[in-house]
């Protein structure tokens, strides 16, 4: 809780950036995992790593059978509202391109976890990652990090389609979810999910890339069922960006939203 809120600092996200634990750090809480601290043992390591592994293995209690480091969720949220915190989490720190060490690849499928705190965390750091509009092809391709189903999939419910046979263009992930299938219950992370697809709009190329996934037709089933207002109006704004004529717009780059304004921090 403390680190959640300190995070939401520039200066406290610069320092935890910039900072690495030295070898042969004890910890009753890390010791408990043999492999981790036989690592720590051996050698430096920068600290923002560790707490992303701490966060994915807590969820089943791997690092400390009474944590889950779901609050860790927070630190990603208020890390990713700065464009250094953005760049660690796509990786830009880590290399030129996108290897499946970058630390969104370990936060993405927590997107429906049935923690809020975890997802809510999880779903806004998603969001303002879209806002590095320099990845958002790594960001959408099956072999990068392949957001589309970690934000489409909350979005998603129950419902049968009338041709069984349009799901087969949905992302793999996304088809054949069966009755049980249910949706983002919190209205605010639905929100944050459309307005994340709408960012990943930006440009005509990811546009397209979305058309070919039917996004535009997993939103519509939304849009019947959605009661908050706020999420019903963002999804017609994608909609309409999704079913726009390109040819009249060229490359030209569309901003649904205003960037620092829309940022999250929880």
């Amino acid at each position: 809780m403390l680190l959640s809120n300190l995070t939401k600092l520039d200066s406290i996200v610069n320092l935890c950036l910039s900072s690495t634990i030295p070898p042969h750090t004890s910890h009753p809480t890390i010791n408990q995992d043999e492999s981790l601290s036989a690592r720590l043992k051996k050698s430096t390591s920068p600290l923002m790593d560790l707490l992303i592994e701490l966060f994915a293995r807590g969820d089943r209690k791997q690092i400390n059978p009474h944590a889950n480091f779901d609050f860790l969720a927070s630190v990603w949220a208020n890390l990713s509202a700065s464009p250094k915190g953005r760049d660690y989490l796509v990786g830009v720190s880590h290399s030129s391109t996108v290897t499946s060490e970058a630390p969104l690849f370990q936060l993405s499928p927590f997107t429906e976890h049935p923690s809020l705190i975890r997802r809510g965390g999880v779903i806004s750091a998603i969001k303002n990652c879209c806002f590095a509009t320099e990845v958002h092809d790594q960001l959408l391709s099956p072999t990068g990090f392949n957001l589309l189903p970690a934000i489409l999939l909350p979005l998603m419910g129950p419902e049968a389609l009338d041709d069984p046979e349009e799901q087969d263009e949905f992302p793999v992930e996304c088809q054949l979810l069966g009755p049980d299938k249910r949706r983002e219950t919190d209205p605010n992370l639905r929100l944050i999910l459309v307005e994340s697809l709408i960012l990943l709009a930006t440009y005509p190329f990811q546009r397209e890339i979305m058309r070919k996934k039917k996004v535009y037709r997993i939103v519509q089933i939304l849009h019947l069922d959605e009661t908050s207002e706020n999420v019903q109006e963002s999804i017609e704004r994608l909609v309409n960006l999704l079913m726009r004529d390109e040819s009249e717009q060229g490359t030209k780059q569309i901003h649904e939203l205003d960037d620092e304004d829309q940022l999250v921090e929880v």
